[in-house]
């Protein structure tokens, strides 16, 4: 679990990077970058974990968990490097993607990886404290970005970051090991071939579920991308200096690890569907409320209560998705709602850049970005008319799902 919990905050700081030198790559006057322009930049690195998610989630079924792992944070330093040393927005916007593949990657090899290894009773909460690891590198981005970048200098974000992924690729192909679950399955997954993998997640009876989890994933990485790209952005247009933005970026990031792990404990005793759609309304609330002016105390409160439900209820989804799909199909099902889930994380980006563009009023450039959190709730209400009990009473008969399913709510 620590080697995850290490690579989910490589993660977590390469994603928020970008958006913690988002006003510093906007001010950059060799470049001369528009926000919407600034915006498509953004949007690279989503992009680009599309295509590793649905490329690379089968592969993780045929492959292994580990060798996916170990291959993504060979793309991500890669990527991070490019950054650092790009001499153009089109290079830059290069390294982004590869940032994207890796990190796509690495998704359905990790998600997999830590559910197989945790006990029945604490699966949502061994994945919420891995988790925590996105949001802890999140906060250490902005903490960096903060500290040490000066004027326009923003280079040196993404030279740590490949830094510190080169050191996590020795240490995880020494010490992480491969699923001893994957390990006893993927002879008989080889063996039918037609009975498992990304044929399995979409032909009944998991269609239908597959595309509502696919929904809910567009919802939460629109809200995570979307918050992490462009918060700064959002409490400067609301008039705050530039310090005082990145603190919220902080704060942000540590209600969703706090909160994150909390809500999952609540989820190991009653299941994920309640704690999910509970995430999803406090998400709307609290980023609605930041629309209205309180004092630093409340608006500090606000701000981590809306981590804790937008950036939070992705780690609850990830467990759901696992606990819905046999194993030899779990890379697979975490690949394609992650991969298409990230159409959100495209959006998010891209339709900030626009909303800031087009001069709104400062409190409805927050209302706007509470819409999809109110999609995602009622989308995982729709959910639970395909419990996966059901479902795992339907599934092919190669190797039963060894982990009981969600509770009834």
């Amino acid at each position: 679990m620590g080697i995850g919990l290490a690579v989910m905050t490589l993660e977590g700081y390469d994603l928020v990077a970008f958006g913690a030198t988002a006003p510093l790559l906007h001010r950059y006057r060799p470049w001369g970058l528009s926000l919407p322009a600034l915006g498509v930049l953004g949007s690279l690195t989503p992009v680009g974990m599309l295509f590793g998610a649905l490329l690379v989630g089968q592969l993780t079924d045929r492959y292994g968990r580990r060798r996916t792992a170990l291959v993504s944070l060979v793309a991500v330093s890669l990527g991070m490097f490019t950054c650092a040393f790009a001499l153009d927005p089109q290079v830059f916007g290069a390294g982004r993607f590869v940032v994207g593949l890796g990190v796509g990657a690495i998704y359905p090899a990790i998600t997999p990886l830590i559910f197989e290894f945790t006990p029945v009773t604490r699966k949502n909460l061994y994945s919420a404290i891995v988790q925590c690891g996105v949001t802890i590198g999140g906060s250490l981005a902005a903490m960096v970005a903060n500290v040490l970048l000066h004027k326009s200098d923003f280079r040196l974000e993404y030279l740590v970051g490949g830094g510190v992924g080169l050191l996590l690729l020795v240490m995880t192909h020494r010490w992480l090991p491969e699923s001893p679950a994957y390990r006893r399955t993927s002879a008989e997954a080889q063996s039918a071939p037609g009975d498992g993998g990304f044929r399995l997640v979409l032909r009944p009876p998991y269609v239908g579920t597959t595309t509502l989890f696919c929904g809910m994933v567009i919802c939460s990485f629109l809200l995570i991308f979307g918050m992490n790209t462009w918060l700064p952005q959002l409490m400067q247009a609301a008039r705050y200096p530039l310090g005082s933005s990145l603190t919220f970026l902080t704060l942000l990031n540590l209600g969703a690890t706090v909160g994150g792990l909390a809500i999952a404990i609540l989820a190991d005793r009653a299941g994920s569907k309640g704690p999910i759609i509970a995430c999803f309304v406090v998400a709307a609330g609290a980023i609605t409320g930041l629309s209205v002016k309180s004092p630093p105390a409340i608006l500090y409160t606000v701000v981590m209560i809306g981590g804790a439900g937008a950036l939070g209820v992705q780690g609850l989804i990830n467990v759901y998705i696992s606990r819905t799909y046999p194993v030899h199909a779990r890379g697979s099902a975490v690949g394609v709602t992650l991969g298409i889930g990230r159409i959100g994380a495209i959006a998010g980006p891209t339709l900030g850049g626009w909303i800031l563009a087009a001069g709104f009023a400062p409190q409805w450039n927050f209302v706007l970005f509470a819409i999809p959190a109110v999609l995602g709730a009622m989308l995982a209400l729709a959910i639970g008319s395909r419990t996966p009990r059901r479902l795992k009473g339907k599934a092919p008969a190669m190797r039963p799902v060894e982990e009981p399913a969600e509770p009834a709510l």
